[in-house]
């Protein structure tokens, strides 16, 4: 008799505290979200955006969400940083599309030359066609986007070597960042070096590269400015970049607490992240000006021959995505008309 009374104490007690538990999870237990990314501690993109979406997200949910950041890939490496998101080694993940080659085929778009003019434009620009292209929501499809930017466009900075027409970088050794930035050098008759931007001011410096394909940004935050001696402005390419965040965990809050982060995020965040990138090449191409470097504003007449030379590469970019069975000519076509729409 009272084995049997023992037995169903402990399974009312058992029930109420699963009831209990169940009433903390849903009604204000503390989420802490871990926020990976790979750029260093430094870089405005923690300090000022990711910092500052967590911070109001704190604010909003009156501390039921808390947050961590872990810069510098100390929780991985950058090319890593997306899948730690999907399996939720992260809940929150920031990188680039391109290091992880394969993945992510038409965000590859934003790094056709001549395309983004500033990063809050390309921001704008990869946001739109996000939004408006199924295929594109697919490839993200295993995480929950939170933002799309790009970095500002990639210039030509050189320290011996003074770039004005294509003819000018044929046989000059150059950083790339990119496998698409690899083929757009490859055209123009260069020798693209694949290497973390860490590396590029010893590599410079020392001669082992001639040149490197960077935002401005690269002039004031890797301190590039203190040996470029000329500056090409061209807009050759720009740098997609993804926040993304694991379903499970998005999943796991309220409605209200999901309509918190969605409000922190979306396209102010896609726009504030451009801005900081533009902000800091601002900073950049100023300080380089103070050193003595030269800054060669092309034309739109003196693009013509690099256009003539780069054309090859959109074409190539649009077949190949057409061949994959992707709408490559639409989405070329769609983010060429926001270029146009979204110029500020």
């Amino acid at each position: 008799m009272f084995d049997k009374l023992g037995y169903f104490i402990g399974i009312i007690v058992l029930l109420l505290l699963t009831a209990c538990s169940e009433g903390i999870a849903s009604t204000g237990s503390q989420h802490n979200l871990i926020i990976s990314h790979f750029l260093p501690g430094s870089h405005p993109v923690q300090t000022q955006v990711l910092q500052g979406i967590g911070n109001e997200i704190e604010k909003k949910t009156d501390g039921d969400i808390i947050y961590e950041l872990y810069p510098s890939n100390a929780l991985g490496v950058a090319g890593s940083q997306y899948d730690m998101a999907v399996t939720g080694e992260a809940d929150i993940a920031l990188s680039v599309h391109g290091y992880s080659p394969g993945r992510f085929p038409l965000m590859s778009v934003m790094e056709l030359p001549f395309l983004a003019e500033t990063a809050v434009h390309g921001s704008e620009i990869i946001a739109n066609l996000y939004e408006e292209f199924p295929s594109i929501q697919e490839e993200h499809a295993d995480t929950i986007p939170l933002f799309l930017f790009t970095a500002e466009p990639a210039q030509l900075i050189t320290k011996n070597h003074r770039i004005e027409s294509p003819e000018d970088v044929k046989g000059l050794r150059v950083r790339s960042p990119s496998p698409l930035a690899n083929d757009i050098l490859e055209a123009l008759g260069a020798v693209p070096v694949s290497m973390p931007m860490g590396d590029v001011y010893e590599s410079l410096e020392r001669g082992v590269i001639d040149g490197a394909m960077v935002p401005l940004e690269a002039l004031y935050n890797y301190r590039l400015h203190e040996i470029a001696a000329y500056i090409t402005i061209g807009n050759f390419s720009a740098t997609p970049f993804f926040s993304v965040m694991n379903k499970e965990a998005y999943y796991r809050f309220t409605d209200s607490e999901k309509q918190v982060i969605n409000e922190a995020t979306g396209i102010e965040a896609s726009i504030e992240s451009g801005s900081v990138f533009d902000v800091d090449g601002q900073t950049g191409r100023k300080l380089a000006k103070e050193n003595g470097a030269e800054v060669i504003d092309l034309t739109e007449e003196q693009l013509i021959p690099w256009r003539k030379a780069l054309d090859p590469i959109v074409q190539a970019w649009i077949n190949d995505m057409e061949n994959r069975g992707y709408p490559g000519q639409h989405i070329y076509d769609r983010a060429f008309q926001l270029k146009a729409e979204l110029k500020k």
